[in-house]
């Protein structure tokens, strides 16, 4: 593997009429066209792995989008919410709001085009050791979650290529008291992926701390992103179609 991160792949659309390479941190991607007319396709890892499949084709010609997906689906789809973990606790008192960027971990779609539809044909991470799962809350009734250890980072282009996207979450505490923040649980099925070039993002996510009763929970919600020039990457998921979610409040 070994190119510098110059070489690698930028996200967008590809049109193969031969062959076509790819090149991700650890993951290499090669489509050819074969003896028949059709085109093969094949990945390989850093630790020898490999996924080969067969693109039948009646034209001379095919077109891929290489775009970054929600980080749900290695080593296995269980879930579609994530745990982020911030590198750095923020204490918010009593009636304060605050808002700020986090790194998001993402994955790499692969998808065929055609005509205006784009069909999810392969997908990877970049960074399996950093995929794992985490259980929020009790061991019986507790949400799964893949987990993420994430840094707050300053701009929205502070994203890694093919390996996070910047997200900018805000907080509101309605609470009759100060609150530590450390995390962040969320379906992330609600929410779209956008790319620019090597830059990637992700709505927003408000993140309410409220009081019903004697109960303190949390309640979030998605943010669409608006008036953005970035790329929307293509979904195949089941969106949760939740418009916010609660949750106890540790």
């Amino acid at each position: 593997m070994g190119e510098s991160v110059k070489q690698y792949s930028k996200y967008g659309p590809y049109e193969i009429e031969e062959k076509l390479e790819l090149f991700f941190p650890s993951v290499e991607v090669r489509i050819s066209r074969d003896d028949e007319g059709h085109f093969s396709y094949l990945r390989k890892d850093s630790e020898g792995n490999i996924v080969e499949k067969i693109i039948p084709s009646v034209s001379k010609k095919i077109r891929i989008e290489v775009a970054p997906i929600r980080p749900l689906n290695y080593p296995a789809r269980r879930t579609n919410f994530v745990y982020l973990k911030f590198d750095k606790e923020v204490f918010l008192s009593k009636g304060a709001s605050t808002s700020f960027l986090v790194r998001c971990p993402i994955e790499i779609g692969i998808f065929l085009v055609h005509e205006s539809n784009k069909d999810s044909m392969d997908w990877f991470t970049c960074d399996p050791s950093s995929s794992r799962f985490g259980l929020y809350g009790a061991p019986d009734t507790g949400k799964l979650c893949k987990y993420y250890k994430v840094p707050i980072v300053k701009s929205e282009l502070d994203s890694e290529l093919h390996l996070s996207c910047v997200m900018k979450v805000s907080f509101v505490n309605q609470l009759e008291r100060g609150y530590s923040i450390t995390k962040a649980i969320f379906p992330i099925t609600d929410h779209l992926l956008y790319y620019k070039g090597e830059k990637s993002q992700l709505d927003s996510l408000k993140v309410t701390l409220r009081k019903r009763v004697a109960v303190e929970y949390v309640e979030t919600a998605e943010v669409p992103l608006t008036q953005t020039d970035w790329t929307q990457s293509p979904s195949w998921e089941k969106d949760t179609q939740t418009p916010s979610m609660e949750m106890g409040l540790e």
